[in-house]
């Protein structure tokens, strides 16, 4: 196969520095998949964790699989070839484990379309190979239908369990079996649901199985494994920066936001930890960049040290220092001295909301008054660009929250005289967050909100990304469906729909279809819950 024939051909390539090859022969072979683009996928520092973590056993063999370009899917298809995972073309039908690290719902029928390029059966009944999801994903319930088993949590904790599973047992009843009795594995199949009204309510169908189901958390995140031999790739990647976790979880309690549960609690790691992963990182890979990963890293107990501490460590080189999710006031009150020391990218602010009410009524707190004040510090600081992120369709949410969304971006734009790049989201009531139980804001509404913040910010020094509402109405049912909608995945699938998280790509007809022809409103999953959600069985807060 010449790859030159295929759009950057550098994503189907095994030479990247740091690639992990090891012989088949004798080995459990698990293939870790990402229903995304190469370039995507190598931007998640999940998966570069347990492509390594699982590359450490002796007796497994890991390699990655990506979601391939059309071209080159389209190429596949048409031969009657199999999608292949990156190091040795494997096809992923010949690995005896398929993982997938899938964090976003509208990635589902990409997943369904990686399986059938690679000659995997889709329904779990109709395989003899497991099925293991993990990720960001924190109801599973739409995709019961053909995931073996779900992890809930973070999967550091217990792969070796999982790898002694697969050594003790080669049969898939028995390793389901063994799975499911350990805290933290979700084997769909073990366990029976009933839906009246709008209440779920599940029972087990293996009495060893846990219920309610219990999510698994690191409780030392200084013990946690990290890919010091950092995989270098030879194209350009959407985070093409070494991403360097400083803490989990966040202390803020923001109602709208599903990632304080689904990563609760809040803890961190220690500054001398992070500066030896920096520096092991950079000389075995040459990265100069650096994202230090938090959900909120001015949160971060040590942050004037670590940033301090790691000028003096890269003195010489000037490395570069992101920190996204920053929040205002620590900004200009303490860090921005240090952050002029080091080699800055960007700076990302979550506002989220127009208005200070609004802003008080979701729970977000940010000094937006200090923001503007600090004009000179943020010149002074010779960023590429400011990115600023927002949402709509909030509850409680008015025109005049819409409107000063405008007014302070252009405000923001004119007191900085820098090019900002502006993101602005539909909210979605997701599950395990503290508006789960809201209903979306009606479509018709959304429509006349988002022509609002368009009129309000056309402007040439703003770069405006802004939500797509079909595709968030989506991403809405899928987040807080239940196990009848694996049909209706299943038949758009069958449809054409992939790559549904790509605006391009995204085709609301074939959704429409399926839901109809399963006979199915997909507006019901929109509205408002009482009691027993179908993610009720899951426990996120551990």
């Amino acid at each position: 196969m010449n790859w030159l024939n295929f759009q950057k051909p550098q994503r189907y390539l095994d030479s990247e520095w740091n690639v992990i090859k090891k012989k088949h022969r004798g080995k459990i072979k698990v293939a870790i998949c990402f229903p995304d683009l190469y370039e995507v996928g190598m931007s998640n520092l999940g998966l570069r964790i347990l492509y390594a973590m699982f590359n450490e056993f002796n007796d497994i063999v890991c390699e990655r699989v990506f979601f391939p370009g059309l071209d080159l899917g389209d190429y596949l298809e048409k031969r009657k070839k199999r999608l292949f995972s990156l190091e040795s073309k494997l096809p992923l039908s010949s690995f005896d484990v398929i993982g997938f690290n899938l964090s976003y719902e509208l990635n589902f029928t990409n997943f369904l379309y990686m399986l059938k390029l690679g000659g995997v059966p889709l329904r779990g009944e109709e395989r003899k190979k497991i099925i293991l999801l993990g990720g960001g994903i924190s109801n599973p319930e739409p995709l019961a239908e053909f995931v073996d088993v779900f992890f809930l949590g973070e999967f550091e904790e217990k792969i070796a369990k999982f790898v002694s599973i697969l050594r003790k047992y080669k049969d898939k009843e028995s390793r389901l079996r063994a799975l499911a009795e350990i805290e933290g594995f979700y084997v769909p199949k073990f366990y029976h649901v009933e839906v009246k009204g709008r209440d779920y309510y599940f029972f087990k169908k293996y009495k060893y199985a846990h219920l309610p189901l219990k999510k698994i958390y690191v409780k030392d995140l200084n013990s946690v494994y990290y890919p010091v031999n950092w995989l270098t790739p030879h194209t350009e990647i959407v985070h093409d920066r070494v991403q360097i976790e400083i803490a989990r979880g966040c202390p803020n309690r923001c109602y709208f936001c599903q990632a304080r549960c689904f990563y609760y609690p809040y803890r961190e790691k220690k500054v001398e930890k992070i500066l030896k992963i920096m520096e092991a990182v950079y000389k075995s890979s040459g990265y100069e960049n650096f994202s230090l990963l938090a959900l909120s890293a001015s949160d971060y107990s040590h942050i004037e040290e670590l940033i301090e501490e790691a000028e003096g460590l890269f003195n010489k080189e000037k490395v570069g220092i992101s920190l996204p999710s920053l929040r205002v006031e620590d900004l200009v009150s303490r860090l921005y001295k240090k952050l002029l020391k080091v080699k800055k990218t960007s700076l990302t602010l979550a506002i989220e909301a127009g208005t200070p009410q609004l802003r008080e009524r979701i729970n977000k707190r940010i000094d937006v008054d200090t923001f503007l004040e600090a004009k000179e510090i943020l010149k002074s600081l010779n960023l590429r660009h400011i990115k600023l992120y927002f949402m709509f369709g909030l509850p409680g949410e008015g025109e005049q929250d819409l409107i000063s969304i405008g007014e302070l971006v252009r405000k923001i734009a004119k007191e900085l005289n820098m090019r900002l790049h502006v993101s602005i989201n539909v909210f979605v009531p997701k599950p395990f967050s503290l508006f789960q139980d809201l209903a979306m804001e009606p479509e018709d509404v959304l429509y006349k909100k988002r022509e609002l913040l368009l009129k309000t910010l056309k402007r040439r020094n703003i770069k405006l990304s802004i939500s797509n509402i079909k595709q968030r109405i989506i991403e809405a049912v899928l987040s807080r469906g239940d196990r009848r909608l694996s049909r209706v995945i299943y038949r758009a699938f069958l449809k054409g729909a992939k790559f549904d998280s790509y605006t391009e790509h995204f085709n609301w007809r074939l959704w429409e279809e399926a839901f109809r022809e399963e006979e199915l409103d997909y507006r019901w999953y929109l509205s408002s819950f009482v009691n027993n959600f179908s993610w009720s069985h899951i426990n996120w807060r551990g």
